[in-house]
């Protein structure tokens, strides 16, 4: 072939491509290889203006299957430790009530649970009047649970004294149920989430060092049940 005519149709196949770009406005590259030559999710990544951050899933408070699973709990830990249990722990004493979620009767004390639903974040001290929750952004106070812990425990207190029981001790504590709830600002013992409650069980000395009757203690307590 002509070297002429072999130069010509190279300069018709370079001209031609940047005249057809320029009436239509379109890159010369995009004439040969299409869109996707700028598109950055050729590469696997979506264009800059397609970027959507990933959506946070919103914080939620406790279900009644958050505590159906602490009591289930509760009651496998008395089972394997032969402990006696009172569920729901709604105990009364003349004209005061302690509305426990639960009673465990150990070897070396009566334990008083309450459960408490609030999820997000939570902040508080012992001895303050309130905590605060925050749920998503916002924020809500709430009555403190030690204070009600306390005042729990001294009714539970008078029904063990009143029992005829007056040398056993007692703990009440609090726990939040929310799998997910954190603990921002909390200062003091007695409040957990369900993974520090259950460290709590492990390792407090108290439910074990005495050698009380679990089952002699219990039966007692039941009389002072109220129920529904």
């Amino acid at each position: 072939m002509n070297l002429t005519i072999i130069l010509i149709m190279i300069a018709v196949l370079i001209v031609l491509p940047i005249i057809f770009a320029r009436m239509s406005g379109k890159n010369p590259m995009e004439m040969f290889f299409g869109s996707r030559v700028n598109d950055t999710s050729f590469a696997g990544e979506k264009p800059e203006n397609e970027k959507q951050k990933a959506p946070k899933g919103r914080e939620k408070n406790s279900t009644k299957n958050d505590i159906m699973v602490l009591i289930s709990r509760l009651l496998t830990y008395a089972r394997r430790n032969r402990f006696y249990t009172i569920v729901p722990g709604t105990l009364t004493i003349g004209e005061r009530t302690a509305g426990l979620a639960a009673i465990v009767v150990t070897r070396g004390c009566v334990l008083g649970v309450n459960c408490y639903g609030f999820g997000g974040s939570i902040e508080g001290k012992s001895g303050s009047s309130d905590w605060v929750q925050t749920l998503n952004g916002e924020r809500k106070s709430f009555p403190s649970p030690t204070v009600k812990n306390e005042e729990q425990r001294k009714i539970l207190l008078d029904v063990l004294a009143d029992a005829g029981c007056s040398e056993v001790d007692a703990q009440v504590v609090g726990v939040f149920t929310e799998p997910k709830v954190r603990f921002t600002k909390v200062a003091g013992k007695g409040c957990y989430t369900m993974d520090t409650f259950r460290d709590f069980l492990a390792s407090d000395t108290c439910m074990r060092t005495k050698d009380l009757d679990p089952s002699d203690i219990g039966k007692k307590l039941e009389a002072y049940v109220k129920r529904a």
